[in-house]
């Protein structure tokens, strides 16, 4: 079995609970930055809050840890009762917990979504590094449980979204995506150094991961540079 047919489906609905919690101990950011959260250190992270809570997961460890004031409180993902822990906890702090069906994770699904975040998450931050102007952190937003980083012009609403999804209802395995707003429908008659044209539910520029693997983390860089400057001339 390839590792990356292995869906994230347990871990995901936790980080959805994990950004709304987030949502309520911070006020709101720019790029709906208080609904994120990030990966670092072999974990996926709340960051700390208002200096004193921090939310994360160990994926080496498949341990939670609410960490409040020099206190820590844990959860073990591959075997404890999540919801009732966390409302345990969270429920001191007066915060609302919105799901009850959060089941238990196995090694797999923590091992095959480690391997394919650190490899994400590298490979976005690289890319970041080329970058000038207005741009964002590398966030991983629970919701569509992706990684994003948006980079924006200043005028009006334009900005291109840069990404990584683990899959979707409409694609099976993990892809890269480019997508400049508003979009230029003549960017279409440029040619690309890797991924394709997609204009169907969504317009921009679709990198299969496989193609990105293949690649030396520094080539995949140099690629996705040049495709950024191909949808930046969605811009005039």
């Amino acid at each position: 079995m390839h590792d990356l047919e292995v869906r994230f489906e347990n871990i995901h609905p936790i980080c959805m609970i994990m950004g709304e919690l987030k949502q309520q101990l911070i006020k709101e950011l720019p790029h709906f930055g208080h609904h994120s959260l990030f990966f670092q250190n072999d974990e996926i992270t709340t960051g700390q809050l208002n200096n004193e809570t921090e939310i994360k997961i160990n994926l080496l460890t498949g341990q939670l840890l609410y960490f409040h004031n020099e206190k820590g409180h844990f959860i073990d993902l591959k075997k404890d009762d999540i919801f009732r822990k966390l409302k345990e906890i969270t429920s001191k702090e007066n915060l609302k917990l919105s799901s009850e069906s959060l089941k238990n994770v196995n090694e797999q699904e923590l091992q095959s979504y480690h391997n394919f975040a650190v490899k994400a998450k590298q490979l976005l931050e690289l890319f970041r590094m080329n970058l000038r102007g207005n741009f964002t952190l590398v966030h991983l937003w629970p919701h569509h449980f992706d990684f994003s980083l948006e980079w924006f012009t200043g005028i009006k609403d334009e900005q291109i979204g840069i990404g990584i999804s683990p899959g979707d209802e409409n694609y099976s395995f993990p892809y890269l995506y480019m997508n400049p707003w508003p979009f230029d429908e003549k960017l279409i008659e440029n040619s690309l150094p890797i991924g394709k044209w997609h204009t169907s539910l969504w317009k921009g520029v679709k990198v299969e991961w496989d193609e990105l693997v293949e690649l030396t983390p520094k080539e995949a860089t140099e690629k996705l540079t040049k495709l950024f400057f191909i949808t930046r001339k969605s811009f005039h």
